[in-house]
């Protein structure tokens, strides 16, 4: 079998087949679906472990899970545009006008991960009352969500860095740094979550020290393991990768780079804050209806997440192959590339629906000993794997999309959809179907959330440019 070709050699060469794209694509989203898959896989045994302690201490976690996704959410945003203009200057071989990027992004992201942090830790004592939580779960949910918070700062310089580092077309090195960041998590986990305690084996006794902290010991288990691979991957950015320092160069602070990468990113916070937002007021409406639907249902969006991370994967490997071609002007393969990766996006992600179907009742006796949160949970989940086909449609073409610069519709079609859409069919259908009704208005909803970006990568107005075969620009 030929191999494959690196982005650079693609976006050079002139006669691209259709197989050299197609085979490109899939192997520079296979590392990052590795990833995914790992970090689900990661995540399963971390909803376990917290799920061992009983319905109570998995309903602590989902109550404010969504409050905490909308945090990283925002701050992600300030990522994104960075990335997209330093593969924008990779693509047009600008290596020095990359790194001043790189420079700036970091001194931006500082900054708000310093501002998100004092947010979170004024708010952490009341999220699990403004999420509707009874007593009984209020106190491990305000405590877990404080000690979640420190973990921004070394989630952002992770984020941040890979970004860099999958804009050069490395997607190796990120998803190794993602796999390994869940492995430390429920490393440390075994510490902070449970007691001292010993296992009688066959052959010996295995004596396994802990601090016994319950539900707070699964936030501190993440920061630990975030603090060790932010450091890990900033210093690979920086010494090793295609943007690493050079002795003796200067940069300077731009004030229109930096105006640049907020215009492309503020739009990607607005719509992770808006979605995230919109999820917030899903668990809003859910709370009432008891700790045993709160637990079914953060170990469902668990579940399903084995099926959209692949589509993520796919994502995040698709991106900065649209911005490079971008920035080398080879609009030829921004079309192709970008036809195959929402293709693929499709296909993985329906097949994963298909299998997920038939497996979930074993996945859910993974997450909890509880016959009545198993069986809800594989009810909903069912419902939702209808939708898998069109979910992956739009992850890609919205990577597609935020990878060619076109960030602001698509962020503002999200946000339409999951707000008009999902919340206001959760709000007629949950006081008749209970959890049922919510998890049928998030199929309704990701099937029309796919169609409408479908629909504006089909008529983008960058689609309308540089129909030729274009050389890379010098």
């Amino acid at each position: 079998m030929a191999r494959a070709l690196t982005l650079t050699q693609l976006k050079n060469k002139n006669d691209v087949t259709r197989t050299e794209i197609m085979r490109m694509v899939w192997n520079m989203s296979i590392p990052a679906i590795l990833s995914q898959i790992t970090f689900i896989a990661m995540q399963y045994i971390d909803a376990a472990m917290v799920g061992s302690l009983g319905a109570q201490a998995s309903a602590s976690v989902g109550l404010v899970s969504s409050a905490s996704w909308l945090l990283f959410g925002i701050t992600m945003a300030s990522t994104v545009g960075f990335s997209i203009l330093v593969g924008q200057r990779l693509g047009a071989g600008e290596l020095d006008k990359a790194r001043s990027l790189m420079h700036q992004s970091f001194i931006v992201n500082v900054i708000v991960a310093v501002a998100v942090v004092f947010f979170g830790l004024m708010i952490s004592n009341s999220v699990p009352l403004w999420m509707g939580g009874n007593e009984s779960i209020a106190g491990d949910s305000a405590s877990y969500f404080m000690i979640l918070v420190f973990s921004i700062p070394f989630f952002l310089m992770r984020v941040l860095s890979s970004s860099l580092v999958q804009a050069t077309g490395n997607m190796k090195i990120p998803s190794a740094v993602s796999a390994a960041t869940c492995l430390l998590d429920i490393f440390w986990n075994f510490f902070f979550i449970f007691p001292s305690r010993t296992y009688d084996l066959s052959f010996m006794e295995l004596y396994v020290p802990g601090f016994g902290f319950g539900v707070p010991g699964a936030a501190l288990g993440t920061v630990v393991a975030e603090c060790i691979t932010s450091v890990t991957i900033v210093y690979y950015l920086l010494r090793k990768s295609e943007l690493k320092l050079v002795t003796g160069e200067k940069w300077k602070f731009c004030a229109a780079d930096v105006i640049n990468a907020l215009k492309l990113g503020i739009p990607v916070g607005i719509e992770n804050g808006v979605m995230t937002a919109a999820m917030v007021a899903t668990t809003r409406i859910i709370a009432p209806l008891g700790n045993v639907a709160l637990a079914a249902n953060i170990f469902a969006i668990e579940a399903e997440g084995l099926c959209y991370m692949p589509g993520y994967g796919i994502a995040s490997a698709i991106s900065p192959i649209i911005s490079q071609c971008i920035g080398a002007k080879r609009y030829d393969l921004v079309k192709r590339c970008s036809k195959y990766g929402i293709i693929l996006g499709a296909m993985v992600m329906g097949l994963c629906g298909i299998v997920m179907y038939f497996i979930c009742p074993a996945i859910f006796m993974i997450f909890t000993p509880d016959h009545a949160v198993r069986e809800l949970g594989v009810k909903i989940l069912r419902i939702e794997m209808l939708a898998e086909p069109m979910f992956g449609v739009s992850i890609v073409a919205a990577a597609v999309l935020r990878g060619a610069g076109d960030t602001l519709i698509p962020s503002i079609l999200n946000a339409i959809s999951i707000w008009g859409i999902r919340i206001s069919l959760c709000l007629i259908l949950v006081p008749t179907y209970g959890l049922t009704g919510a998890w049928i208005a998030m199929c309704i909803e990701l099937c029309c959330r796919g169609t409408l970006l479908l629909i504006r990568y089909l008529y983008s107005p960058w689609k309308k440019t540089g129909t030729e075969n274009r050389s890379l620009t010098k």
